[in-house]
């Protein structure tokens, strides 16, 4: 049996590989932050209504929306969950997989909070940069 916590990820996390940020985001608690480790364009922190603006879509148009996630694995308890992962992409007309982990924390069992932190922070500022 799959942890609650668990179950709202694979519920987002195939809401996002169907493009369907509004039910991904519903999903979140108003206050949600994200935050992206690093230097490259795309670090820093965005909230719900900055995330799609400001990360998510110049992730896709530098990628030609050729970005793709697989989910490994999700580890949850009550106040946190893990997401294990492979982002598959095209950059430059090269084909790319990075491996990364996305931290998340719940609190009253809604998403408050998501952290990505790649395998390889150099190569993936290197590659958004």
């Amino acid at each position: 049996m799959n942890h609650p916590n668990a179950n709202i990820l694979n519920k987002i996390y195939s809401d996002f590989s169907k493009n369907d940020l509004t039910s991904l985001m519903a999903a979140c608690a108003d206050e949600v932050t994200f935050q992206v480790a690093g230097k490259s364009k795309l670090a820093g922190k965005f909230t719900k209504e900055t995330f799609e603006q400001n990360y998510l879509a110049p992730m896709l148009e530098m990628t030609d929306h050729t970005l793709k996630l697989e989910v490994h694995d999700i580890l949850a308890s009550d106040r946190h969950a893990v997401a294990l992962a492979s982002q598959t992409l095209v950059r430059d007309g090269k084909t790319v997989q990075m491996r990364t982990v996305h931290v998340w924390r719940f609190e009253n069992g809604k998403p408050v909070a998501w952290y990505e932190y790649p395998r390889d922070l150099y190569a993936y500022d290197a590659l958004f940069s």
